[in-house]
């Protein structure tokens, strides 16, 4: 039966209910469950949003922007089309990048009381119940999952006849060799299986990837055709085991709805309608299973953002998203360019950053504050880390008010490292505190197998001595691991947090470390649920917000990464520096240090690049409300509203309101800036409207305050008398 249908004989049985109730209850009206929830769908929207949550057309573009309500949006679609009966949920599959973000759709549904949940999971998930049903339909028994990708890497390198210790570098000598030799195998392993993910990411099979590798210049851990003959060797292993890793599942699925009409034409039905969020971070491989799901169909609404596209290391390709509307005629683009987290200041300073790239072509748009003027964001320099460290910890502590929770703070840096000592300064103020990732830093495989050696080392090393020997062991495995591997971060992680605890504790031998550690984990993922400020990495601030927001180590060779070379790759950096900003709501503090420790050494240090432009930002910014032309969209629409419901101007009062405009237009050209940075029309009708008499007044008037009072009271008040 029709979804439309069935979902029209939903409705009517609930309008018979409320028949019988009302005739039982003459007095009394009622109103339809179904109508009260999709009223309550179409409540609390902005124009934009509106019309992205009724829109007709497919496919439906959704380019959401950073804190427009984006994921209100996409559940409210979804709910509308089917409560209006535009769409039956048991043929709805929502499609995300996390488990959290899938429960987050699902639980957010719930609450419009729809009969019939959604089908919402990861892009892997989904394509995990694809292939069941394609097994199950064929008969045949299912593969399983590969439970560890790094034991068949391993065995796939012996089968090869390499092995990771014949192509390890040099290793400065030291007395643990068990620990330098098994984690720099190790270390070799997870760089392989890492370029054997990078390829399957990007669809390339064992054959085309010396050709691959050599094209986009990867720095491999062994020879591109020796890591062909291991991806080889590891596919192989995989078929004789019926085993698929996570790749697989996407690849897979693919092919069996694409090498099997019938299977296909069950499975497009059975997913009438998809929606896929955060679509700015597809990548090819992904976009070959929509294809195949839609097959020709046009029932598609993505959500996305190609401003907040950071994981290309992961094979993203977010000019996939401009790309959609030009492959098909029908469709629509909607923007969402309301912002409802930060202050003008904070967006007009990470607006700087997307100057110059467009990565959206003719829907390219800024973002509109809604929230009230706020502080101007603050860029401090240093002498060096350890004066950064401090003076950021005690402000982080100092920001922390009454009606404010801990929670409401982040510290965010541009890698892991950075962070350890914060944590450490921290605790020593009595902070609470959580570092993103410190939790699963054991999991690493690398790391977990320096932990055993540890806990069974029985010689008398202590201290920097026994640093001194993990950081040689660890820096070696690193030169085999790419910066953006898990392995790689972790690795990092586990020196920085050893390096911390033999500082404070000189005398600790290595089974006190690895005890020390451990038991660091597990107070970690206690913290995730307390009220702690957050430290994180840009990567994983993506998606949260913060009251106030510190960013640290903002210097050449960070910020950007000093991998970064490719123009591609330094546009990127630009992107992960705008999502870092945009974190914050209110307070915003950049800082950088002249030196920092690197090891035993001070190295000097360069102001990052973007640090110039984002300086000029804030000299404009001072003293005003926004600056870039979106707001001042907003803020002429608001001010024609005012015109229009309010009471017109006198005469007198538009003898101000033109004389003010003159001398406005006369200050712009003096002062070499825009005519809106020195008064905006609002502020400007304001005084025509209320003509103060003396600059405490003025200072009263919104959009003016006591530092353009003080600045330009004189000039207005003669404005005003004239």
């Amino acid at each position: 039966m029709p979804p439309t249908l069935l979902n029209s004989q939903r409705i009517d049985s609930q309008f018979a209910a409320q028949g019988n109730r009302m005739a039982m209850n003459p007095g009394i009206s009622y109103q339809s469950p179904v109508s009260a929830n999709i009223e309550r769908i179409l409540t609390n929207l902005n124009k934009e949003q509106l019309e992205a949550v009724t829109a007709k057309e497919h496919p439906l573009i959704i380019i959401a922007g950073a804190g427009s309500g984006k994921t209100r949006v996409l559940t409210r679609r979804i709910a509308h089309r089917i409560l209006t009966g535009d769409a039956d949920a048991r043929h709805t599959l929502a499609v995300t990048f996390t488990k959290k973000a899938a429960n987050e759709l699902k639980q957010r549904l719930r609450a419009f009381h729809m009969r019939d949940e959604i089908d919402a999971y990861t892009f892997h998930a989904a394509a995990l119940r694809i292939l069941q049903r394609y097994w199950e339909s064929k008969g045949q028994l299912p593969f399983d999952l590969v439970e560890s990708k790094f034991r068949i890497v391993s065995e796939a390198m012996a089968s090869v006849g390499t092995t990771a210790r014949s192509h390890a570098r040099p290793l400065r000598r030291f007395e643990a060799g068990a620990a330098e030799s098994e984690l720099n195998r190790r270390s070799v392993i997870s760089a392989v299986t890492a370029e054997i993910e990078w390829a399957k990411a990007r669809g390339i099979n064992p054959d085309g990837y010396p050709d691959a590798a050599v094209g986009s210049n990867r720095i491999t851990p062994l020879t591109a055709s020796e890591i062909r003959d291991i991806f080889r060797s590891y596919e192989a292993i995989k078929v004789r085991l019926r085993k698929i890793d996570y790749d697989d599942l996407i690849i897979w699925a693919t092919h069996a709805l694409t090498s099997d009409q019938q299977f296909a034409a069950t499975e497009r039905y059975r997913m009438r309608h998809l929606y896929i969020d955060e679509f700015q971070d597809i990548n090819p491989v992904q976009m070959s299973l929509v294809n195949a799901l839609l097959g020709g169909r046009q029932d598609l609404c993505v959500v996305g953002d190609p401003n907040q596209a950071i994981y290309s290391w992961n094979g993203a390709e977010p000019k996939l998203i401009a790309t959609l509307a030009a492959k098909y005629p029908t469709s629509k683009t909607i923007a969402l360019a309301q912002n409802y987290r930060s202050t003008p200041q904070i967006l007009a300073l990470a607006g700087t950053l997307l100057k110059g790239q467009n990565l959206l072509g003719e829907n390219a748009t800024e973002l509109v504050a809604n929230l009230p003027d706020g502080p101007i964001p603050s860029i401090r320099t240093f002498g060096d880390d350890r004066a950064e460290t401090n003076t950021v910890a005690v402000r982080a502590k100092l920001a922390h008010q009454p009606g404010t929770t801990w929670a409401d703070i982040a510290i965010l840096a541009r890698t892991n490292a950075q962070l350890i000592p914060f944590q450490t300064k921290l605790k020593e103020l009595g902070v609470p505190v959580f570092l993103a990732g410190e939790s699963n830093y054991l999991s690493q495989s690398e790391v977990r197998a320096i932990l055993t050696i540890l806990e069974r080392d029985n010689s008398s090393v202590r201290g920097s001595s026994l640093y001194s020997r993990l950081e040689a062991t660890v820096e070696a495995a690193l030169r085999n691991l790419p910066e953006t591997s898990p392995a790689y971060q972790n690795l990092n992680l586990f020196l920085e947090l050893s390096h911390e605890h033999l500082a404070s504790s000189p005398e600790s031998d290595a089974l006190a470390l690895a005890q020390w550690l451990r038991i660091e984990a597990q107070n970690a993922k206690a913290d995730i649920n307390r009220d702690a400020v957050s430290l994180s990495t840009f990567h994983k601030a993506k998606g949260l917000e913060w009251k106030t927001v510190f960013i640290v180590g903002m210097e050449d060779g960070l910020v950007p990464i000093a991998r970064a070379e490719s123009r591609a790759a330094l546009q990127e950096e630009q992107r992960l520096l705008y999502v870092a900003i945009t974190r914050a709501q209110r307070d915003l503090h950049l800082s950088w240090a002249k030196q920092r420790s690197f090891g035993d050494h001070q190295l000097h240090r360069d102001p990052s690049p973007y640090l110039a432009k984002l300086q000029d930002e804030i000299a404009v910014l001072s003293g005003q409300i926004a600056t870039n032309e979106q707001a001042l969209t907003a803020i002429r629409s608001a001010r024609r509203k005012l015109q229009l419901s309010g009471t017109p101007l006198t005469d007198q009062q538009q003898a101000v309101m033109t004389s003010l405009r003159l001398w406005r237009s006369k200050k712009s050209k003096e002062l070499g800036v825009p005519a809106h940075l020195i008064l905006h029309d609002n502020s400007l009708r304001m005084v025509a409207t209320h003509l103060p008499s003396t600059v405490e007044a003025l200072a009263k008037i919104a959009g003016i305050g006591s530092a353009k009072a003080s600045k330009f009271g004189a000039d207005l008040l003669r404005c005003i008398s004239s």
